[in-house]
């Protein structure tokens, strides 16, 4: 599986019906049996119930992980039940386009902290997880991609917080500025489609 293959699945959990959660939520994920294994992929925000994850950025301690956006915690913790019964035992992927990016490399913390780190993450457009450097130290062992497509702004929040890894940029800025027009997942699988055919 490449990098676009995982796009393509974080596309299609923004309209395939959700294995587990609620389609009007924020907190819900598809279940995809791949040829690297078992993927769980959650979809970025496209109703109020995501917009209210993403605004709600006081960060909240986690043990072990230290301090993390509050809005994303509680999109993961919503759900965490049943995804972690579906992957229970098994090697998994986790992946996800903007807030759902959040959601995975939340899920990938919880899931590092009781010992079953997921194999990798995937993460298109993320935003910013926390305001230290801690879950990045907490993941370092594990495979995180994170992806941030021409000039898109939405990577870039919250001001002066962290990402869980390193980002890789992708595809050529639709405008000279930070702006949203390259935060959409079609444009993403555009930059990944060229790169990969590069």
């Amino acid at each position: 599986m490449s990098p676009h293959d995982y796009a393509l699945l974080a596309q299609e959990a923004y309209s395939a019906p959700p294995d587990i959660g609620k389609a009007d939520s924020a907190s819900r994920a598809i279940v995809r049996t791949t040829s690297a294994g078992l993927c769980i992929a959650f979809p970025g925000t496209d109703n109020l119930d995501g917009w209210g994850a993403d605004l709600d950025s006081v960060p909240v301690a986690v043990p072990s992980a230290g301090e993390v956006h509050r809005g994303f915690l509680e999109a993961w913790r919503a759900i965490s039940v049943p995804v972690l019964a579906a992957v229970a035992g098994k090697p998994v992927t986790l992946v996800g386009h903007s807030l759902g990016a959040a959601i995975a490399l939340i899920a990938a913390m919880d899931m590092t902290i009781s010992g079953n780190p997921p194999i990798a993450v995937f993460g298109f457009e993320p935003p910013r997880v926390s305001p230290d450097l801690s879950i990045r130290a907490l993941l370092a062992k594990v495979p995180v991609h994170l992806y941030k497509n021409g000039n898109d702004l939405v990577p870039d929040v919250p001001p002066g917080w962290h990402h869980a890894a390193l980002l890789t940029h992708i595809g050529k800025p639709a405008l000279p500025f930070p702006n949203i027009h390259d935060h959409a997942i079609a444009r993403v699988i555009d930059a990944l489609t060229v790169r990969e055919s590069a």
